[in-house]
């Protein structure tokens, strides 16, 4: 009792002499001014005024010589009599915890603080760092020394700090621990078992889904000590899962969490959003680290232990969306999904392109959406298509898919809204999903500015096409001229044989002309298309777009594959698109391509620190170099 009064007095006596000041006070310390290399210090920024204030976070200059592995903030208000009134005084103390990383005497620059719009700095503070590390006695001493010229009542303080400081290891040491009643003397400090330092977890949101249905796993790091450094050994697979990132983090952000009743520091170290490809069991894999962490002691820190530490698997059944109800519009997606669709512009001309934009957007894995057929008008030849798509880290995404469309016939087209099915994981139901009904103007004449026609082809007579002026028929065939006097009753016969010789010919050219067109221009035009996706990928590669690289290679593989097949673009899956293609053409490039789309969409999707290897410059132009070469086989194939 004598003891606390005699502390209430010291404070009693102290704080009117701060209150007097009643300026804002800004000013940094140091636990300790001679340390070892690779020990550990406390920079301790103080603001302290005699009222309420505003202060923002200090900014802290470079520091030559030290490693900042963790901060801190807390704030002290007390209340206290003087001067015959109520007075209170408040102080703002920023930690910043600093691992000595070289020997010499070390500076730590001034800091600036700003506190109600004002700034303020610090005093400089100098360190003196040795080859041998401190021990943890001189430094206890050291503190002591400290604290009782600053304090009259220095052994008491230190005494019930001690007191406090066993009673806290006491409490964050776990049941059974090793140095719990095992024969340890009354007054002895109770250390953390270092092994049970720290340990990784993973935490997955469900370990039950279906194929296609979003499980967030996060990693995190727990900890009863300081960790100073992180060294990640391995990132999970996640193989049997595609994954998208959520969030990765480049920094330790600490918040308390208590596991068993036992209080942990946690941190988040990368969350994934994972969507099963296949049913069965699958594995959500471990993350593996190796982590320096300093356990508490007495006074400061204790010293520095480095374990290596992975998280345990967790086991995930994955079942097959039901077979019964599902529609046969069915997207492949899970989730709650919209779609819109749109003509841009909504008026075209004849025989010029316009872009149909179809738009998958919501709560789950849009990527895994196809293309659904569209109901596009007899007159509407597709001439391209390609998609983007992106994974947001809000558990959202987005499909889009741009389809160029000429229209051949002019007039006002209503189209039948874009419309497809997915499935809600938590109903448990297909639901179907569409757009809005698609209008089109479409202007001019269908045979201005045409192509001119190919043999064959109608047109060669006068007729009035739909919407548009008759045209004028094409000029007679000269009239052949005959030398020779033929007998009157061989006149028709004459007729008859030359019509017969001219069928025979325009046929033979006709067929020629039927057979070469229904190859070349299909040839010539995935080579032209070939051509300027080409352009475009350098042109991202030029500008180390990577993403943009793989984007464009996958849509182009897609593309060209799909014209071959006859069976679209990215609606269908490679396999299905290989098994409408030409038998040479799998034989010889099935696996190439498999391959090839493998990095394409690793290189569009995958985190960056898992293809950093392909994002090299020389690697990025040897893989638009394979594609170029395998792709131009393939149309080759095609035509043989």
């Amino acid at each position: 009792m004598v003891q606390v009064f005699r502390q209430v007095l010291f404070f009693a006596l102290l704080l009117p002499a701060f209150a007097r000041a009643g300026n804002v006070q800004v000013s940094a310390t140091v636990d300790r001014n001679q340390v070892g290399l690779g020990d550990v210090i406390n920079l301790t920024v103080s603001v302290s005024a005699d009222s309420s204030i505003n202060v923002d976070e200090p900014h802290i200059p470079p520091l030559s010589g030290f490693d900042l592995i963790n901060t801190s903030s807390g704030t002290e208000v007390r209340s206290f009599f003087a001067n015959g009134k109520f007075q209170t005084a408040q102080t703002r103390n920023f930690t910043y915890m600093l691992a000595v990383q070289q020997k010499g005497v070390l500076e730590i620059p001034p800091i600036s603080v700003t506190v109600e719009g004002q700034s303020y700095k610090t005093k400089e503070i100098k360190v003196s760092a040795t080859n041998a590390r401190s021990q943890p006695q001189n430094r206890q001493q050291a503190q002591r020394q400290r604290q009782q010229q600053q304090d009259p009542f220095g052994d008491d303080m230190d005494s019930m700090e001690e007191m406090f400081n066993q009673m806290l290891q006491n409490r964050m040491m776990p049941r059974g621990a090793p140095g719990q009643g095992q024969g340890q003397g009354q007054g002895q400090p109770q250390q953390i078992n270092p092994e049970e330092a720290f340990f990784i977890s993973a935490e997955a949101d469900k370990t039950k889904a279906v194929v296609g249905e979003q499980i967030t796993v996060s990693y995190y790091l727990y900890t009863r000590g300081q960790i100073r450094d992180i060294d990640t050994l391995k990132y999970p697979d996640l193989k049997g899962f595609w994954k998208e990132e959520i969030d990765m983090a480049t920094r330790l952000n600490f918040e308390s969490a208590v596991i068993n009743g036992i209080p942990y520091q946690k941190a988040l170290l990368v969350s994934y959003a994972l969507f099963p490809i296949k049913a069965g069991k699958a594995t959500i894999d471990p993350y593996k680290a190796k982590c320096t962490v300093i356990t508490p002691a007495n006074f400061g820190f204790g010293r520095p232990y480095v374990f290596t530490k992975a998280s345990r698997p967790i086991s995930v059944e994955v079942s097959e969306v039901p077979v019964n109800g599902k529609p046969a519009n069915y997207s492949g997606a899970v989730g709650h999904f919209r779609v819109t669709a749109a003509f841009e512009p909504p008026v075209g001309a004849v025989n010029q392109p316009v872009t149909l934009r179809v738009r998958f957007e919501g709560q789950g894995n849009a990527k895994l959406i196809e293309l659904p057929k569209l109901d596009l008008p007899p007159s509407f030849e597709l001439y391209d298509q390609k998609n983007s798509s992106k994974y947001m880290k809000d558990g959202t995404s987005y499909k889009e898919f741009e389809v160029m469309i000429i229209p051949r016939q002019p007039g006002v087209f209503n189209i039948a809204p874009v419309t497809t099915s997915v499935f809600d994981p938590q109903s448990q139901k297909y639901t179907n999903i569409a757009s809005q009904p698609l209008n089109i103007s479409v202007t001019g004449s269908a045979t201005t500015p045409a192509p001119p026609a190919l043999p064959g082809q109608a047109g060669v007579s006068g007729t009035s096409a739909p919407g548009g002026p008759a045209q004028p028929a094409e000029p007679a065939l000269p009239t052949l001229s005959m030398d020779l006097e033929v007998p009157t009753l061989s006149n028709a016969a004459m007729a008859g044989f030359t019509a017969i010789i001219y069928l025979g010919v325009f046929g033979m050219l006709g067929w020629r002309g039927f057979t070469s067109l229904k190859r070349k221009p299909k040839r010539a035009s995935l080579k032209i298309v070939m051509k300027r996706r080409l352009k475009t990928i350098r042109e991202f590669a030029t500008k180390n777009d990577f993403r943009r690289v793989g984007v464009e290679l996958t849509n182009a593989i897609y593309y060209v594959l799909g014209q071959i097949s006859e069976q679209g673009g990215a609606n269908l899956e490679l396999s299905r698109l290989l098994e409408h293609t030409p038998p040479s053409l799998r034989d010889e490039l099935a696996g190439k391509l498999e391959k090839l789309i493998e990095r394409c969409e690793a290189l569009s999707f995958a985190p960056e620190k898992m293809i950093s290897e392909l994002t090299e410059k020389s690697k990025l132009d040897g893989l638009i170099g394979e594609f170029e070469t395998v792709m131009s086989r393939a149309i080759e194939l095609a035509e043989i």
